[in-house]
Order: structure tokens, then C-alpha cells, then sequence
């Protein structure tokens, strides 16, 4: 048996009661006490009308026949109001490009919502350990989702929906990604490139440090427009993916697509966006990085002249620099880049992706 304070023999705790110890507000008629002692959570009582709060607080403590946990039901109520609750809805229009993904290139997710249904106000996704950010365009919501190197197989596109009241719908869709089959081939460069001399540690370390503040920040909205287009005639040298081998000793992967490129000749933002970070770098030369929005970026390398400022808003077409030979290469071309959710991806993928205009 336990004791509660200052509860009146007659006196229920009703639902609405607890309710309004946590929320604040109280359902029921006549006067509401809330009491204090000892650091204990209040206990509310409802009082009739007749009967005044100074009656009420000289009565003697009254013995309660059950125990009654009254912090753990508390608890539960604050618990259970701060998940969002789950609605039934029809579910929502799904379509991907490419049709068949296929490992290191990006997929496009489109979501259209069922006629006459609910809009939502926000709506994220997970994709192979990733975040797939979506945005509006138009009447749609739009999200990129990144495919490593090494998935194939069966993958779940998984949907989470908000609502404005606080609720939310959960929508899954599976799809396959295929495997490929990387090129591989043997460089020669400057040897500075393939074993970089200690004096020059502290600026690679710092261009790393520089690209890896870029690629980690997610911009909240598209700032894209429409589909995006070949910075130059797409002529590629070099394929994204494939395995190098530098002066016979230095082994990397190739992250971008080589475009053929002589020096001078000019080189286009592939699509809408800000240039968020340009300047010469020790490996990949001039360079140039265009924020496209929600964590999807493309960025230009190699280049003899850089024609942009940070800050600068760009569209398709626009002209960003000139391609060049900086940096480590074998000879003028353009490096171009794509990443999605902080991972390198196939540039040249983004040409065929189905992106609807505002």
C-alpha cells in the first residue's frame, strides 16, 4: 500500500486529467487543483463545484488501496505523443532513371502523389546506407541517390512521408542494380604526382580537407532546374571507375569522366547551381565546384583558366572555364566529377536522368 498526498477519498484521476498534467489543458468540469510535495509530480484532482481549493488542501492524506505508477504512466503519454503517427494513404507514384541502375551511377527517384490524395511536407528516403535527399520540382519530389562501388543485387528504396499534422506514411520499393566491369590501365605522370614530396603534404592535406567541407554539406533545397547537359561534345578518354596504376607503383580508382578537351577550349556548367568552391589544387589543377542542391555536385578539373567566382549562381551552358593539362594528367582534357550524398559517382549517368522542369 502506498500513500498519496492531500487525495480526497471521493476523488477518481481521470484520463483527461493525466492528460492535462502533461499537456497543459483539462477536459473536465469544475475547479482543477495541481499540488506539488516533495519534488513528486503533481497529482490533479477535480473538484465539485461547491467545494473550494482551501477545503480541499486541509483535508488529511487517504490511504489508496492499489499501487499506481504514476511517473512510468507519464512517461508513456509524453512517449507516445512525441511519435508521429502512422496514416493510411494510397500509396505513391514511384519512377527511377535509369531503368536498370547499375553500380557508381546516381539514380533519380521521382514521386508523384495519388490523385486526390494527401500532399506531404517533407519527404526522405535510404538507399544502399544512404540518404536519398528530396526536394520539390514542380508537383513532384525529386531525390538523387548514390550507388557505391560494390552493390548489386536486390536494393530497398525506402520512404518515409510527413505530414502537417504530425503524421506519416511509409512506402518501400525494391529495385536491382547490376555490377560492371571496371577498366584498368597504366599511367605515366611527373613523379611529384605519384610520390608527392613532404613539402608538398601539407596542400594535398588541405585540398582534401577543402573538397571534404563541400561534399559533407547538403544544401536544403534544389537549386537544379531540368536536366543537365555535357560540359563539352561528350567525346570520353577515360571512363569513371577505372583501376590505374601510376608510374608502376601508385594505384587509385578513377573518379571522373575524362572529356576530350584541348587547351583553351571552353568548358559548361552542366546544370543549375552556385559555385561553392574554385581554385588550383595540387592533384586535380583549376577547379571548379557547382552545388546543384541536396547534397548533389558536379566539379571540373584540369582546367587552364578558370572563368567563375565562389558565389556566382550558373546555368546550363554557361561558360566556367577553359579545359587545360594542371594538375596531375598525361596530357588537356577535362575531368568532370559527380557526387551524391558525399560519394563519387559516373558523371556521364547524369544525361540520361529524367528531371522535371519547375
Amino acid at each position: 500500500m502506498i500513500w498519496h498526498p492531500r487525495v480526497h477519498p471521493w476523488t477518481k484521476v481521470p484520463l483527461t486529467a493525466l492528460l492535462a498534467l502533461v499537456f497543459g489543458s483539462c477536459a473536465s468540469t469544475g475547479q482543477t487543483v495541481a499540488e506539488e510535495v516533495e519534488g513528486t509530480p503533481a497529482v490533479l484532482a477535480t473538484l465539485p463545484e461547491d467545494e473550494t481549493e482551501s477545503e480541499a488542501q486541509a483535508a488529511e492524506p487517504t490511504p489508496i488501496d492499489s499501487e499506481f505508477d504514476f511517473d512510468s504512466l507519464v512517461a508513456v503519454i509524453r512517449s507516445e505523443a512525441a511519435e508521429p503517427r502512422e496514416r493510411s494513404v494510397l500509396p505513391f507514384g514511384i519512377v527511377w532513371t535509369p531503368a536498370a541502375p547499375t553500380e557508381g551511377s546516381a539514380i533519380a527517384f521521382r514521386v508523384l502523389s495519388p490523385r486526390g490524395g494527401l500532399e506531404p511536407e517533407a519527404v526522405v528516403g535510404r538507399f544502399a546506407d544512404g540518404v536519398v535527399r528530396f526536394g520539390r520540382i514542380g508537383k513532384e519530389w525529386v531525390g538523387f541517390a548514390a550507388v557505391p562501388f560494390d552493390t548489386e543485387g536486390q536494393q530497398q528504396l525506402d520512404l518515409e512521408f510527413r505530414f502537417g499534422d504530425g503524421s506519416m506514411y511509409r512506402q518501400a520499393v525494391d529495385l536491382q542494380v547490376a555490377a560492371r566491369d571496371w577498366d584498368e590501365t597504366t599511367l605515366s605522370v611527373a613523379p611529384r604526382y605519384s610520390s608527392p614530396p613532404p613539402e608538398v603534404q601539407d596542400r594535398i592535406a588541405r585540398d582534401r580537407a577543402q573538397f571534404r567541407a563541400v561534399l559533407d554539406h547538403a544544401s536544403p533545397e534544389w537549386l537544379l532546374e531540368g536536366a543537365f547537359e555535357s560540359p563539352r561534345p561528350y567525346d570520353v578518354t577515360a571512363e569513371f571507375g577505372q583501376k590505374r596504376t601510376f608510374n608502376g607503383e601508385l594505384q587509385s580508382r578513377h573518379t571522373g569522366l575524362d572529356l576530350r578537351g584541348q587547351v583553351g577550349t571552353p568548358v559548361h556548367a552542366a546544370g543549375r547551381g552556385k559555385i561553392v568552391l574554385a581554385g588550383d589544387f595540387y592533384f586535380s589543377g583549376n577547379g571548379v565546384f557547382v552545388d546543384h542542391g541536396l547534397g548533389v555536385y558536379t566539379g571540373y578539373f584540369h582546367l587552364s583558366e578558370i572563368l567563375v567566382s565562389e558565389g556566382d549562381m550558373v546555368d546550363p551552358g554557361d561558360l566556367i572555364g577553359r579545359a587545360g593539362a594542371t594538375g596531375r594528367v598525361t596530357g588537356p582534357h577535362l575531368h568532370w566529377s559527380l557526387w551524391v550524398d558525399g560519394k563519387g559517382q559516373d558523371a556521364g549517368g547524369l544525361l540520361g536522368l529524367e528531371i522535371p522542369r519547375p
